[in-house]
């Protein structure tokens, strides 16, 4: 297909000057040893609409670079002694503060494979996922006859954050298995159809945790559309969408995991995610790839290793321009930015000089355009 480029050279004089912070853009190599959210608007005053953030505040303050790394967070057991694969409470409330302490902000796997990123200027976003459906993920005590969220469980200290923090939305994807996810039977309808409505997501874990590069091909798809076939039993018409591969095993021959049927049972995966073991690329950035996505082991070690790394090299990190309809990147990095995108939305990119490269998601356009500030020449071409 043929993207029609229409470049047009205008001369803007900035009354101050923009800095743009530069460094090595290779990534970090991964260690080898491995609230109930509120639905009530913001007060606004009767006299006015105030304008959004992105037009009132001039994002080169915040030097975006949205082609930059996500952490895609992966926990497994949330309580009880600290390991491998379990966070304890105290950690994973640590955690978190210091994510939210650092610019961090959760998305959901979703808005962050479409590309539809939402957080403030300035803040990174990240994504939670929580692997096998372990009670310390959701769980209901009895107290005095009547069932009350354990505050102690995953959900509800993210919850609980949402209710400390405006700008802190409760975001996550809980992979689960059957038959008894997060391990209380008789309330496995009521808490699936809690999370659809606090905006968490479900995603597929194989039926019994299958690992499926040791089984055949009929039995994965049968394992991955009995998985859906449960979810939808519990929450009619939900749409799982992302796989995280059980163990991390993925056979050879892989098209049968992003889509399949068995026995009137479709499913269909927009994004697989791999056991480890480093940051993701930007869905932005040409090298992202939906169906192999890399996750970040939270526990004592590599989430810290992590965040050491994005303090010594800021440049890596993806900070956002708080415009969810806009793509900012440092000018150096231009030629990263995937312009198609996931959802196939032509873009609008507004090029500053040597300073920053916008794109701007237009729906309403069929071709790419390209404003160039600060020159005098105007010219198309054709790419192919």
């Amino acid at each position: 297909m043929k993207l029609h480029i229409l470049t047009l050279l205008m001369i803007i004089l900035f009354v101050t000057g923009c800095q743009t912070s530069a460094g090595s853009t290779k990534d970090p190599q991964p260690d080898p040893s491995d609230k109930q959210p509120t639905t009530e608007d913001p007060h606004l005053p009767a006299t006015e609409t105030p304008k959004p953030e992105h037009e009132t505040e001039d994002w080169r303050t915040f030097q975006p670079n949205e082609v930059g790394q996500i952490m895609i967070l992966m926990y497994h057991e949330i309580g009880g002694q600290e390991g491998t694969w379990t966070r304890n409470v105290e950690n994973f409330r640590h955690d978190l503060d210091v994510l939210y302490q650092e610019n961090y902000r959760p998305v959901s796997l979703h808005d962050f494979v479409a590309g539809t990123i939402d957080v403030p200027a300035g803040t990174t976003p990240f994504v939670l996922t929580f692997d096998d459906g372990t009670s310390g993920h959701f769980r209901f005590l009895e107290e005095d006859g009547e069932l009350v969220l354990d505050p102690d469980s995953a959900v509800a200290i993210l919850l609980q954050m949402g209710e400390k923090y405006e700008d802190f939305t409760p975001a996550g994807t809980f992979y689960l298995y059957y038959p008894v996810p997060f391990r209380q039977r008789d309330l496995i309808a009521k808490k699936l159809q809690l999370l659809v409505q606090w905006g968490f997501e479900i995603g597929n874990h194989a039926y019994n945790h299958e690992n499926l590069a040791q089984i055949t091909r009929e039995e994965a798809t049968m394992a991955l559309a009995k998985n859906v076939r449960s979810t939808q039993e519990y929450v009619p018409g939900y749409q799982v969408r992302s796989l995280a591969l059980p163990y991390g095993a993925r056979p050879k021959e892989d098209d049968h995991l992003t889509q399949g049927s068995w026995d009137g049972t479709d499913y269909k995966n927009n994004a697989i995610l791999l056991v480890g073991a480093n940051p993701a690329p930007s869905p932005f950035d040409t090298r992202f790839d939906p169906y192999s996505l890399p996750r970040i082991r939270a526990d004592g070690t590599e989430l810290p290793r992590w965040l050491d790394s994005f303090r010594k090299h800021p440049e890596r990190r993806y900070v956002s321009d708080g415009d969810p309809d806009i793509i900012t990147v440092p000018a150096s990095l231009s030629e990263k930015i995937n312009r198609i995108g996931q959802n196939n939305s032509d873009a609008l990119i507004m090029s500053n000089a040597n300073e920053y490269v916008r794109t701007e998601i237009d729906n309403t356009e069929s071709k790419v355009r390209e404003i160039a500030y600060n020159a005098v020449l105007e010219k198309e071409a054709i790419i192919d």
